[in-house]
């Protein structure tokens, strides 16, 4: 997710719902609002004014473009972001939750339980920077109720101190403990946003290894080359109320650190993809990261592998995180692949 989180939507659920429904407004204007959410951008009215709230409230993306208080933002972070983490008050969460320290870095554990078959390994986004929000939480919360999965939720190094290399090291510690004890094939590693990018370069990065895949890889609007120079990004930044071309660039310069950006460890789009197992993409027609994440999964598709390439029209940055209509598909969606046997 971006810089601010969406946890700022939810402050404010009634102006969402009420917008999306357009309660207390002429029939002829409700009529035109459900015209041009469904007619002109193919998403629910909710869809819509999630949008509109991101644009009234500037969404993240004024931080992205604005190159001094990114800077001070980023020295900001090599302050914080080894500081231990708690979970944010506002979260109940429905499930246990245990926490352990690997490597001196916390590792949190939901819904962990003799009787789990399965587990998911979870690489929160947060433009590198950011620790998870209160929105991840809750949303994986909702995956660990309505699956038999333990969810694993590594907080992994961070910019601008730490970088990929020290990210990918760290992971394999977390792989390796999480495979011995459920097997590779009961093993799903799901990211959002810079997450989803740090997970599929790990996964191309497992047979360095010489580890097995897991059973799947759910990338939510994920963020897989840092370079964003992808001609095709011109035509989606002004639709993107959330993310900017200019910010993320230099933040994944700070992520790849020694590395070349174009680096597969960096940019998993230029990585080899051959050896994948079961790629599932869930991105949004308007964010800037929707080309990259097309070409990744069309690379994969390419080699036979399977695939899948959940689109969710007229829909942003991380839209399953939303309080949309579209948002609960998406989860059942990733419930139903999680669950298959």
């Amino acid at each position: 997710m971006s810089l601010l989180s969406i946890q700022d939507i939810q402050k404010a659920p009634k102006f969402v719902k009420v917008l999306g429904t357009v309660t207390g407004v002429p029939a002829v204007l409700a009529v035109g609002y459900t015209a041009i959410s469904h007619l002109v951008f193919h998403r629910s009215n909710l869809g819509t004014a999630t949008e509109v709230y991101l644009r009234a409230t500037g969404g993240g993306k004024q931080l992205l473009k604005d190159m001094i208080l990114l800077d001070n933002t980023i020295l900001q972070s090599a302050e914080t972001n080894d500081r231990r983490y708690t979970i944010p008050s506002t979260v109940t969460l429905k499930v246990s939750t245990d926490e352990e320290l690997l490597d001196a870095r916390q590792v949190f554990h939901l819904n962990r339980r003799p009787i789990n078959d399965r587990a998911i390994i979870y690489l929160h986004g947060g433009c590198f920077l950011n620790q998870p929000t209160a929105d991840h939480w809750k949303f994986l919360d909702t995956i660990a109720q309505r699956t038999r999965a333990e969810v694993i939720v590594p907080l992994y190094p961070l910019a601008p101190v730490h970088g990929a290399l020290e990210a990918l090291s760290f992971l394999e510690r977390v792989y390796r403990n999480t495979i011995e004890k459920y097997g590779a094939s009961n093993v799903t590693i799901m990211g959002d946003s810079c997450g989803g990018g740090i997970a599929a370069s790990f996964a191309e990065h497992l047979p360095s290894l010489d580890l097995e895949q897991p059973a799947r890889l759910i990338l939510i609007s994920p963020w897989v080359d840092m370079t964003l120079r992808n001609p095709d990004i011109l035509a989606y930044e002004s639709s993107d109320p959330m993310l900017g071309v200019q910010g993320l660039q230099k933040l994944g310069l700070t992520w790849a650190k020694d590395l070349d950006p174009n680096d597969y460890r960096v940019s998993p789009v230029n990585g080899e993809v051959r050896t994948l197992r079961n790629v599932i993409v869930f991105i949004g027609t308007r964010e800037i990261l929707y080309p990259d994440a097309r070409l990744f999964y069309d690379r994969v598709n390419a080699t036979g592998v399977h695939a899948e390439l959940h689109i969710g029209h007229g829909l942003n940055h991380c839209y399953p995180f939303f309080p949309i209509p579209e948002a609960k598909w998406a989860i059942d969606r990733m419930v139903e692949l999680i669950c298959n046997d």
